[in-house]
C-alpha cells in the first residue's frame, strides 16, 4: 500500500491524529428574570466565562421564571432540562432542608468553602438528588420586614411585635415571622406587589436587594434593621451533565466558580449599599434594633434556622451544625 494511501485510511478511521475535543455547551436557567440583580451580575459571569473558554466550554442562557417557574426550576434541572441552575436554596428545602445551615451560618462561602463546610453540603445535596452543588455564589445580604407603616410595635423585650400584620413569606421566613406574631401569606415575589397595592399584605420579608426593582419601595414605610440570615444563592449543575463535560471543562468551571465566590461578596456589598441609598431617598426609614435587644434578635433568627434543620433533617444538623460553625 503506498505512503498516500495509507495515510488516507489513517485519516478515515482517526489513526494517528489527536481528534479535535468538542466545546461543551452548558444550559443555564435562573430563578429571577436576566435584569434582576443578582442574576445580572450571574450572567456577567457567564459571559466571562465564555470570553475566556470559547472552544472548551460555553455556557448558554436560556432565561428566567418566564421559561420555566423558580420553584419548578430545581427538579427540572434535576432531571436534565436543564445542565445548570442559579437560585435560592431556600425555594427548594422541601427536597434538601439541610440548606437552611447557609442561612444560619455567619460564615462567608470562602470560609465554608476553605473549611470543607461547603463539601459536605454538596455531598447530600448529590446522595439526595444526584445535583451537583458548584458554589455558593451570592450571600453577605441580609434579609428584613419590609413594612408600609413606619410604626411598629415592640415588646417589653425590646423585639418587634408584628401581630395582626400581614406579611408576605416564603418557607425559609416561615418561623422567624411566627416568633413576632405575623399572620404569614404565602406570596410569589412578582405578585408582591400587588399585594402591596390592594392591601392584600402590610408588608414582605425580603432580603436588602430586589425592593426597587419590583417597585415595592412605592408603598414601603419601613424597613427593620438588622438584616438577619444571608443570601443562599447556589449554582447547581445536573449530574450527568456534570459527568459530561470533558475534564478541561470540569477544572474550567471549578475555577471560574470559585473567583465568583469571592467576587461576589464586594459586588453584593455595594449593591445593597446603592439599594438602601435609593430606598432612603423613596422616604422608607430603618427602624434599627440596637445593644442587647438587636444580640438577641440576630441570635434568635440563627437559632430558629438551625431548629429547623434540626426539624428536617436530624440525621445531618449535627455535622453541618459543626461544619458551619453554628
Amino acid at each position: 500500500m503506498s505512503f498516500l494511501k495509507r495515510l488516507c485510511v489513517a485519516l478515515a478511521f482517526g489513526l494517528g491524529t489527536s481528534p479535535a475535543q468538542a466545546e461543551d455547551e452548558i444550559t443555564f436557567v435562573a430563578n429571577w428574570r436576566a435584569g434582576f440583580d443578582s442574576s445580572a451580575f450571574t450572567l456577567q459571569w457567564a459571559d466571562a466565562f465564555n470570553a475566556d473558554h470559547e472552544g472548551v466550554a460555553q455556557i448558554r442562557f436560556v432565561g428566567g421564571p418566564e421559561v420555566t417557574p423558580a420553584r419548578e426550576q430545581f427538579t427540572a434541572t434535576r432531571n436534565g432540562v436543564f445542565d445548570l441552575l442559579f437560585g435560592a436554596s431556600g425555594y427548594y428545602l422541601g427536597q434538601v432542608p439541610e440548606a437552611y445551615a447557609l442561612a444560619a451560618t455567619q460564615m462567608t462561602p470562602v470560609e465554608a468553602r476553605e473549611r470543607g463546610a461547603l463539601d459536605l453540603l454538596a455531598d447530600i445535596y448529590r446522595e439526595k438528588t444526584g445535583v451537583e452543588v458548584l458554589g455558593w455564589v451570592a450571600a453577605g445580604v441580609g434579609y428584613h420586614v419590609w413594612l408600609k407603616d413606619a410604626e411598629v410595635a415592640f415588646g417589653d423585650d425590646g423585639l418587634p411585635d408584628l401581630t395582626g400584620l400581614k406579611i408576605r413569606t416564603s418557607p425559609l421566613y416561615n418561623a422567624w415571622l411566627d416568633t413576632m406574631g405575623a399572620t404569614l401569606v404565602p406570596m410569589p415575589a412578582p405578585e408582591v406587589y400587588s399585594g402591596l397595592e390592594r392591601g392584600v399584605v402590610d408588608g414582605a420579608a425580603w432580603p436588602g436587594l430586589g425592593v426597587t426593582d419590583f417597585g415595592w419601595h412605592r408603598f414601603i414605610g419601613a424597613r427593620i434593621d438588622p438584616g438577619v440570615f444571608q443570601f443562599d444563592n447556589l449554582l447547581w449543575m445536573n449530574g450527568d451533565a456534570w459527568s459530561a463535560l470533558s475534564p478541561d471543562s470540569r477544572a474550567a468551571l471549578k475555577a471560574s466558580v470559585i473567583q465568583l465566590e469571592r467576587d461576589a461578596l464586594a459586588h453584593y456589598a455595594e449593591l445593597v449599599a446603592a439599594e438602601h441609598g435609593r430606598i432612603a431617598e423613596a422616604g422608607t426609614v430603618s427602624i434599627a434594633l440596637t445593644g442587647a435587644a438587636r444580640d438577641t434578635y440576630l441570635a434568635n433568627a440563627r437559632e430558629i434556622m438551625w431548629g429547623n434543620l434540626e426539624a428536617a433533617a436530624p440525621e445531618n444538623y449535627a455535622r453541618l451544625r459543626e461544619a458551619f460553625g453554628g
